[in-house]
């Protein structure tokens, strides 16, 4: 909650550079400007008319003005600040800030609009350190250690490490032996377009037990496009694959959407199977809807057809839950060394429920008909760690 709090607060602050100015800078002012420029205290008011106008441009060429001709003066300064604020600038009003704060050390509004523009440009060390500086300066005011724990959860968030702990229980039909497995993963973020995966994953099923590791690697080319890659290997597994490589490039479309491709070639003991999936997903509000179309194809074999739909509801902080039907031809291990292609159905509830920046839990629950074969109810519970 603090931390969207605090994102709507950044959102107030630019929000008039972001929609049309609802009114013109003051006539009158702008009149005695025009009469006599040289007149600082007609600019000063014309200046923060034009700033409450939603003309931060006008104000801010008016601040230049008059600190060409005072330096020093820290209203003039802050006025500059909030203006390049407004304007999503928060880089430029930094060495502004700094020498507001400089001028008047005990002014709090620079302060926290010098928080302010930390947080925009997710710069959490000078952020955090800053606050602190402000917590000793102004020790009876409350808003440093409540910025700072905003500060923290965001940092969380955006540039935390995961953990995520699980384990699932599958109940097959005809009275056959349940599937176990459990997961330990790692997602590293290596600063804000780049992030490491690695995992260790065990299953069980058909009396026999494979154990594998994966890792990966994701990369934010641009603000549109981002790229992924992973890899895993299970020596000797009769279940999952021997080893698999995977591809993947997603694309943000106009019309709040996105498209990805992912390719993908998994070696099992006994056949090779290649698989290439197109991903389209709508974004409205806090409702996300995906459509996967899923090619597959075993060695040897034909292309088998999968489709998949999710409709997601996105809550809280980075919560959501997901509803998951899938339908189609899937290539699946039915016995030890054995892969064939099944019709299959399912339909299953997914989420993360995240009680703090740093703690959730993940929870799963589905039905999944394997062809003629036998049909399974799935059960997963995970813990999440953000650190």
């Amino acid at each position: 909650m603090r931390r969207w709090l605090m994102r709507m607060l950044i959102a107030c602050l630019c929000m008039a550079a972001a929609v049309a100015p609802a009114q013109a800078c003051s006539e009158a002012e702008q009149a005695a400007v025009t009469a006599n420029p040289d007149n600082l205290d007609a600019r000063d008011a014309l200046a923060r008319t034009c700033a409450r106008a939603g003309r931060h441009d006008e104000a801010l060429a008016h601040y230049d003005f008059l600190l060409a001709r005072d330096a020093g003066n820290v209203d003039w300064l802050l006025g500059k600040s909030q203006a390049l604020i407004a304007l999503q600038r928060p880089r430029e009003a930094l060495p502004v800030l700094e020498r507001a704060r400089s001028v008047a050390p005990k002014y709090e509004d620079v302060w926290r609009l010098n928080a302010t523009a930390f947080e925009m440009l997710e710069d959490y060390e000078q952020g955090d350190a800053l606050l602190v500086e402000a917590e000793r300066a102004f020790p009876q005011s409350t808003w440093p250690a409540t910025r700072r724990r905003a500060l923290t959860e965001q940092r969380l968030l955006e540039r935390g490490t995961r953990v995520s702990l699980a384990a699932s229980y599958e109940d097959l039909s005809g009275g056959r032996d349940p599937w176990r497995a459990m997961s330990l993963n790692l997602d590293r973020p290596l600063d804000d377009r780049r992030r490491i995966l690695g995992g260790v994953h065990v299953e069980e099923r058909f009396d026999t037990r494979d154990e594998q590791l994966a890792a990966g690697f994701v990369q934010r080319l641009t603000d549109d496009w981002s790229f992924s890659a992973a890899a895993d290997v299970a020596p000797d597994a009769e279940v999952l694959p021997e080893w698999s490589l995977a591809a993947e490039a997603g694309r943000a479309l106009p019309g709040n959407r996105s498209f990805s491709l992912r390719a993908r070639h998994a070696s099992y003991a006994t056949v090779d199977v290649d698989s290439l999936a197109a991903t389209i997903e709508q974004y409205a509000g806090l409702f996300r809807v995906a459509y996967a179309l899923t090619g597959a194809q075993p060695s040897g074999l034909g292309t088998s057809w999968g489709h998949a739909l999710r409709v997601a509801h996105d809550y809280g902080t980075a919560s959501h839950i997901t509803l998951a039907l899938g339908y189609g031809e899937e290539a699946e291990t039915v016995a030890p060394g054995v892969v064939l292609v099944t019709r299959n159905k399912s339909i299953g509830l997914h989420g993360v429920h995240w009680r703090s920046a740093s703690w959730g839990f993940a929870w799963e629950a589905g039905w999944y008909k394997q062809g003629d074969l036998y049909n399974r109810v799935r059960i997963r519970l995970g813990l999440e760690h953000r650190f």
